[in-house]
């Protein structure tokens, strides 16, 4: 499995790693924490990215994007037979341009892409709990955290290439900065 993803930067990857160590202290919930181990945001995920020199076309590519912020607020919850609950992103259009734009370059030369992050059914958000959390303890849970505020405003100026063996751990192959302001070109 290959995937891209946006590592939060601090203080937002230390707050929401505090949140994780809190609910496995907690409720024993810790899923999460150990099998993908830093908080993030997914683009999208694919057995493997069937573009030549894939890391390189990433990076040309990330000189065409200017580095976003998004917002959090609340809590979200997707139901159904594997629950997982998250932070919200707001989908403002530049969050759904920068992920499409993902979208597009892998896209490609049939690669197998996870059809839960195609545009018409990505939703975006930060994962807090998956696999571990169901029907019995998502209930004391959310009452846990309903009080607290989770209200970020976080940049976003990274883009990291994941990938994962069967059995093995998450490794990050390679993260390639997001420029802060467009490249102004002299004519």
């Amino acid at each position: 499995m290959q995937a891209l993803l946006t590592i939060l930067p601090d203080p937002f990857y230390t707050r929401i790693t505090n949140i994780w160590i809190d609910l496995e202290k907690r409720f024993g919930i810790k899923w999460i924490k150990e099998n993908v181990p830093f908080p993030h945001i997914t683009w999208n995920v694919a057995e493997k990215y069937n573009t030549e020199n894939f890391e390189q076309t990433l990076k040309n590519s990330l000189k065409n994007l200017v580095s976003i912020n998004i917002k959090t607020e609340g809590l979200g919850i997707f139901t159904g037979e594997k629950i997982v609950l998250y932070l919200p992103i707001k989908p403002s259009k530049e969050v759904l341009e920068f992920h499409e734009f993902f979208w597009n370059l892998v896209n490609v030369n049939q690669t197998k892409l996870n059809k839960y992050y195609a545009p018409t059914n990505w939703f975006p958000h930060i994962t807090l709990a998956v696999e571990d959390i169901n029907k019995e303890n998502i209930g004391q849970v959310v009452s846990y955290l309903s009080d607290k505020k989770f209200k970020y405003n976080i940049k976003l100026e990274s883009v990291s290439i994941v990938q994962r063996e069967l059995g093995k751990e998450v490794i990050i192959k390679n993260t390639f900065g997001i420029p802060k302001k467009p490249k102004i070109r002299n004519n």
